[in-house]
């Protein structure tokens, strides 16, 4: 066999290595962001646990206002407690909004990170059977060719029903291989 022919084996090679590349690069990216996403999931409990208490203060606040009947400076004292409890609330329900938020779109990259890393797999496999195509249909040219081109010894038949039947599997090979060009594979 000539070294010609070896050489698309090598782009296969160049190409099978570009995909291994941006699996790992992606792999190890969606690694770090798992890290982050439950770095920072962490945050979410304790913050609403912190607005449940401050809505529970203000609450309680509320009712000691609404039931008051004691001196004006206490009665202030109170009002001071509730719009304390109302901005501390609304602060920390603000902070789980960001969170979430940010959640969210850690969540998203991820996803297009699994979408990515699916694509790479899925043409990866495209691509590695695509490359055993290539050699059957290689070696089936050359068996092909070897078994058209012999000459036959004296008094031995030679077998059409072979070479006719190679003939039809390099066809359905090619057919093959241009329906999944034009399919996209």
């Amino acid at each position: 066999m000539n070294t010609d022919s070896a050489q698309p084996h090598d782009n296969y090679d160049a190409f099978l290595s570009r995909l291994d590349a941006a699996t790992t690069s992606l792999s190890t990216r969606a690694g770090s962001l798992d890290k982050a996403m439950a770095a920072v999931s962490l945050l979410v409990g304790p913050y609403e646990s912190a607005v449940r208490k401050w809505a529970r203060r203000r609450h309680y606040v509320s009712e000691q206002l609404a039931a008051h009947s004691g001196s004006p400076q206490s009665y202030t004292a109170l009002c001071e407690l509730h719009i304390v409890a109302g901005k501390m609330e609304s602060m920390l329900r603000g902070r789980v909004e960001r969170v979430t938020e940010k959640l969210a779109v850690m969540q998203g990259r991820r996803e297009a990170i699994d979408k990515a890393l699916l694509e790479l797999e899925l043409s990866r496999i495209k691509l590695t059977t695509s490359r055993m195509l290539s050699q059957d249909r290689e070696e089936l040219s050359g068996i092909f060719s070897e078994l058209a081109g012999s000459t036959v010894a004296t008094g031995a038949i030679p077998d059409m029903g072979l070479l006719s039947d190679l003939k039809e599997a390099r066809e359905a090979i090619i057919l093959a291989e241009a329906l999944m060009e034009v399919k996209g594979y």
